[in-house]
């Protein structure tokens, strides 16, 4: 589906844009089924006057308000009906709305008022159709168009299309037949209503946040004195089979007189992005950018608008989605219509720097993603590191189709359709997993639902439960050694991994302590070219981690013992063919460094001693951390000084910077028993001070002036060593 043809491209990505918009406004924005009344009427159809009704209809589309066009092109024609451009666009317009039933008799009266103006009229009736399910209809159409369009080379890719939507037809038999064992529920009136819901997220205790337009009915409202309604999160809670709605989510988020909408969690559920959007008076398009929400002290702050590195000027960016990086970043997946994309709506990734506190430049996710169509409602799912998204220019049943394909960033693989019943001949958005995989949501417009002005007129939410899913935990502990002397021996006979059954160890408990809140990795390899991809990232509880798996995969866990010695533990999921747990074996670490560590970003101000805030994070992060995990080891501070100055000076400057840690650390609780301050001055440099030359080497002086720890006992032996206060 690659088009060579730029000048061509440009048409189709125009064509397609076109299109996606209005779903956009239809799923979200702005005047989603609200009509705008003009000049002090109630409703601007209600005239036979046939020049004011198409005043009225133009005025209408000035504002984006296709609805209140739609209903006078329909009283207009019902009065002349063989206006073939009234009939053109009254047809272009319903098929904006979805009402694919209505819009091909429109687009098929104006094609065959004026075959040739209109030809594509024709293209979009057998869209139509192909939407409605009736692919023999559609096949004609697409047939019938090629043929008409032959040797017209400025509708070359749309013949070249049409051929491409044939074959996707063709294919239906196929996505129909590799169907999976799923039930899909329309959830109740407590959420769906007449107008659309959509961005479905589950949450906490049975919670499901979603987005939607608190109305029952069409209203008209006048554009320049009535506050028009706006959608918003809400929550619902699930009690056995019924919903209730507990109102909004939170106002912050929701902000007020602004659409919002198309949300997502962080890995960690502390960050949440989300879209508002709003009518350019500039431009009259529909702009959309990401905000994101800070939880703090368990209260959603108020929301940051991205850097324009993200929300980019000019163009849409919308529909966050989360992924994580191997630094334990958020990776940002989003919509955007931005530059430098494959056509239409396209899926892009950014990276956050943590270092850097910054965006990285956004990338496309590639051509294994994105077509010369639109894709859009990107969910990424961690555990099993697959993107699922809609799209209407992979091989679809109808309209949107939901795909997944695994991989990450911009390498993805092995796309699949979800096929039936996930997937309809109508538009199918916002697929999303609860925790277990077992069962989830997303929206459809498909005929049964709550509707509005049509049958598919609204999407609204819908559950799923796959009872074909095989869940798999993995569950593990991760041990420290805190008797140097043990190590020896069990690294002796355990030498190859160190990771063992701690059954068969003979071993006293005061040998081994169950490391809390310390990171376990989780890495998946990638069936088609071994590579190894990271998962995630999970701290210990009790000394104990577990991961949600997928069958069929080989998996290793991955830590690092205190010296940086990487630990692997491979297994894998490919024998399992019912859900079960798998009990790994116990990781056994050594938490006794070889060397003294470093403890970088530990700051006095020149010629002082006293710590600045920034020092005392670091320590918090490092050393403090440290002693509450091991509560029975014993730590010398050292602090180290370039050769600047009198060698008395830098000793006493050295043992007060070491003396300030440990006081810090006394006033944090950690026992005075267990620490040790020494001041070791300019003796022992691990850098030159100097080049060979003779010349100042301040690069070599900075590193000297350090601060280390190191593990040098045990509590049980505090008679052995001196505290030097």
């Amino acid at each position: 589906m690659i088009n060579k043809n730029e000048k061509n491209r440009k048409k189709i990505e125009k064509y397609n844009t076109l299109f996606v918009i209005g779903i956009l406004i239809i799923c979200f924005i702005f005047c989603t089924n609200i009509s705008f009344s003009q000049s002090g009427d109630d409703n601007p159809a209600q005239t036979n006057n046939t020049s004011k009704l198409l005043k009225n209809a133009k005025k209408a589309l000035e504002y984006g308000d296709i609805f209140t066009a739609i209903d006078c092109y329909k009283k207009y024609v019902s009065i002349n009906p063989d206006n073939y451009t009234v009939n053109h666009d009254l047809g272009q317009l319903l098929y904006r709305e979805r009402n694919y039933k209505e819009a091909e008799e429109y687009l098929y009266k104006a094609y065959k008022s004026k075959p040739k103006k209109y030809l594509q009229d024709l293209f979009d009736y057998a869209l139509c159709h192909k939407t409605l399910g009736n692919y023999e209809n559609a096949i004609n159409g697409f047939n019938k168009y090629m043929r008409e369009s032959r040797g017209n080379q400025n509708l070359k890719e749309y013949a070249r299309i049409a051929k491409i939507h044939i074959d996707m037809i063709q294919e239906i038999p196929e996505i129909k037949a590799n169907s999976n064992n799923i039930l899909v529920f329309l959830l109740d009136s407590n959420i769906n209503k007449p107008h659309i819901e959509f961005s479905p997220i589950p949450f906490e205790d049975n919670k499901l946040i979603y987005g939607s337009l608190k109305e029952s009915q069409i209203n008209y409202y006048d554009i320049y004195q009535d506050k028009l309604p706006v959608r918003k999160f809400y929550v619902a809670q699930k009690n056995g089979d019924k919903w209730k709605n507990l109102g909004e989510f939170d106002k912050n988020i929701n902000g007020k007189d602004v659409n919002t909408g198309n949300g997502a969690f962080s890995g960690d559920k502390k960050r949440f992005y989300f879209s508002r959007c709003k009518l350019d008076e500039t431009d009259k398009k529909i702009k959309c950018k990401i905000y994101v929400s800070n939880l703090e002290h368990n209260e959603w702050q108020e929301p940051k608008e991205l850097p324009e590195i993200i929300n980019a000027k000019k163009y849409t960016t919308t529909m966050p989605a989360l992924g994580i990086s191997k630094q334990n970043s958020d990776v940002l997946y989003f919509v955007s219509d931005r530059e430098g994309g494959r056509g239409g709506l396209d899926i892009w990734y950014s990276i956050y720097d943590r270092n850097k506190k910054e965006w990285k430049e956004p990338r496309n996710c590639g051509k294994k993603i994105n077509t010369l169509y639109d894709e859009i409602t990107p969910y990424y799912n961690i555990d099993i590191k697959t993107l699922f998204f809609s799209s209407n220019g992979h091989p679809t049943i109808g309209g949107f189709d939901i795909f997944k394909s695994f991989g990450e960033e911009k390498s993805f693989e092995n796309l699949q359709n979800l096929g039936f019943p996930i997937n309809s001949s109508y538009d199918d958005l916002y697929f999303i997993y609860e925790d277990s995989r077992q069962k989830g949501y997303f929206t459809s417009n498909r005929p049964g639902g709550h509707s509005l002005r049509h049958e598919t007129c609204c999407d609204d939410i819908y559950e799923f439960v796959d009872k074909g899913i095989i869940t798999i935990l993995a569950t593990g502990r991760v041990f420290g050694i805190t008797d140097p002397e043990f190590y020896k021996t069990i690294e002796k006979d355990y030498k190859t991994e160190l990771v063992v059954n701690i059954d068969i160890l003979d071993t006293d408990e005061d040998q081994l302590q169950l490391l809390n809140d310390f990171p376990v990795n989780l890495y998946i390899k990638d069936k088609n070219n071994s590579k190894e991809i990271f998962v995630r990232t999970c701290y210990t509880t009790n000394g104990r981690y577990n991961f949600n798996l997928e069958q069929g995969n080989d998996y290793f866990i991955q830590v690092n013992d205190i010296n940086a010695v990487e630990k692997r533990l491979p297994f894998t999921t490919k024998n399992i063919f019912k859900s079960d747990t798998i009990h790994l074996d116990a990781l056994i670490l050594n938490t006794f460094p070889k060397d003294p560590i470093i403890v970088k970003n530990i700051y006095y101000d020149f010629n002082d001693y006293r710590l600045r805030n920034e020092a005392k994070n670091t320590i918090n992060s490092t050393i403090y951390s440290l002693m509450v995990k091991f509560p029975n080891i014993i730590i010398e501070i050292s602090s180290h000084t370039d050769s600047i100055g009198s060698d008395k000076l830098n000793e006493i400057l050295s043992q007060n910077r070491a003396q300030s840690v440990v006081n810090y650390l006394i006033e944090k609780g950690i026992s005075k028993d267990r620490l040790i301050a020494r001041g070791y001055g300019k003796t022992m440099p691990i850098a030159p001070n100097s080049n060979p030359d003779g010349s100042d080497n301040p690069e070599g002086r900075q590193k000297n002036r350090r601060t280390e720890f190191r593990i040098v006992g045990l509590t049980e032996e505090l008679e052995d060593i001196k505290y030097d206060e």
